[in-house]
């Protein structure tokens, strides 16, 4: 039987955790200093083309080619920032990904950006817990999530959320330290539930590139039949899953 104890939002429930020690503090800043001094750094670099650079395959793949071996580098750094930040859509960096490194290659690093990005918001939301949350999210919006709170299935619920498409993933990412789950199981359980999702977009640029217009366009398609009927799972999944 699920938990039926009602949601205490992080403005009640604060994490508790102990006081982070120095070298603790040093550790959470560091990497989220080095992603925003990436976008910073992005920002003076390409001013107002940043969006278009990112989101146009074809721009894309002419900048990164302009950086040879640090292109995987920076595609990595820019997709974590992504994930933490929000300042650029992930589907269209997905897209792009796949158009400059392949359908798989776009797939690992779009991954490896992803899981860093995530490990940083976990990290920092399990340190600061409502301090750092509420930058980014309004904890209120947090609480259609409660029903994993204490819950004995919270590893199955948070994968079956993570592989539904259209699924708010990145939101739930800043809830999952009040699960008690550990950082090294969450990224096992999310890398291979994201798969299918990001491996959609990463086909449609490698399609792309190949100027094999309507395999694109085929599964483009699809990925927004998926997300939307994704969209309708997953209210219909979480309304279950509270009973």
């Amino acid at each position: 039987m699920p938990n039926k104890k009602p949601f205490r939002n992080l403005q009640k429930r604060k994490i508790n955790l102990k006081k982070p020690t120095k070298r603790q503090v040093c550790s959470a800043i560091i990497p989220l200093a080095v992603l925003l001094a990436t976008g910073i750094i992005l920002y003076f670099v390409f001013g107002q083309k940043l969006l278009v650079i990112f989101t146009d395959p074809q721009v894309f793949k002419a900048k990164l080619d302009t950086y040879g071996a640090w292109g995987e580098v920076l595609f990595v750094a820019v997709r974590a920032a992504q994930t933490v930040f929000k300042f650029i859509p992930a589907e269209p960096l997905e897209v792009a990904s796949g158009y400059a490194f392949g359908v798989f290659g776009g797939l690992l690093w779009c991954m490896v950006g992803t899981q860093l990005g995530s490990a940083i918001i976990l990290l920092l939301s399990a340190h600061y817990g409502e301090r750092f949350v509420s930058v980014f999210v309004e904890p209120e919006s947090l609480s259609q999530f409660g029903f994993l709170q204490e819950n004995p299935r919270t590893k199955v619920l948070l994968f079956l959320i993570y592989l539904i498409p259209g699924a708010p993933k990145d939101l739930l990412t800043y809830f999952v330290p009040l699960t008690g789950l550990k950082l090294p199981v969450f990224l096992v359980l999310t890398t291979v539930a994201r798969i299918p999702s990001i491996i959609t977009s990463t086909m449609c640029g490698a399609y792309f590139g190949e100027k094999n217009y309507f395999a694109a366009a085929v599964v483009y398609a699809v990925t927004l039949l998926l997300s939307g009927a994704g969209v309708l799972l997953y209210r219909h999944f979480t309304k279950i899953a509270k009973i």
